[in-house]
């Protein structure tokens, strides 16, 4: 019983990790929409995804954005408003506070340093 619940489990984490790489870019992407996908419960999901990935579904999405985020600005000339919406945020000064955050530098230096 056990070995099937990890393969569920496994399998459910492979398809919300699919669901979210494929829509992080909607600003509205939410665990609600992810728990719709996956057809269980947010307590449910939320207490396996944090187990699994070692961190919640928020702080995940976030990375997840950050990562397109610093891939887009080392990659293209891009600016940094459309990346902003390319990654999920509708507000470039949110966004460059959260890339701050989680880099030590906003994206134009990020861009400077490593593009």
């Amino acid at each position: 019983i056990n070995s099937a619940k990890g393969g569920f489990s496994r399998l459910l984490m492979e398809r919300a990790e699919e669901y979210i790489r494929a829509n992080f870019a909607s600003q509205n992407l939410s665990l609600s929409d992810v728990c719709d996908f996956l057809s269980v419960s947010q307590s449910y999901f939320s207490a396996l995804f944090k187990k699994e990935t070692g961190e919640g579904f928020a702080k995940y999405l976030t990375r997840i954005r950050m990562e397109e985020a610093k891939n887009l600005l080392r990659e293209t000339g891009v600016p940094v408003s459309e990346i902003c919406e390319k990654v999920g945020y509708n507000d470039r000064k949110h966004f460059t506070h959260t890339f701050h955050k989680l880099t030590g530098v906003n994206p134009a230096e990020y861009r400077k340093l490593y593009g």
